[in-house]
């Protein structure tokens, strides 16, 4: 740390995470995938207060989010998809700037 960093610059601030997330309904094979349940899913996760980007692949059930730890954390996330019917599973996650 030099002198002209304070101790807040220095605090992980943001996150990105890469999930998976599929349908619990659903066989695997995607093929009932559409824009209409990536949409909602999108949706569904921007709307809470922190996140600050979503993309959601719908063929292959990944969902790139990257999201404000000082206003959300994790599992808040992760438990508003599995309340629209998806099983979630962590691929990856890591600091960001």
């Amino acid at each position: 740390m030099n002198n002209l960093e304070t101790k807040d610059e220095r605090v992980k601030k943001a996150e990105k995470v890469i999930l998976n997330a599929l349908k619990t309904d659903c066989t695997g094979c995607r093929a009932c995938a559409t824009d209409y349940e990536a949409d909602n899913l999108r949706h569904a996760i921007a709307r809470l207060n922190g996140i600050s980007k979503v993309k959601v692949d719908e063929i292959t059930g990944k969902v790139t989010i990257e999201y404000d730890i000082q206003k959300i954390i994790l599992s808040k996330i992760t438990e508003r998809i599995e309340k629209l019917g998806y099983q979630v599973e962590i691929v990856s996650r890591e600091e960001i700037q």
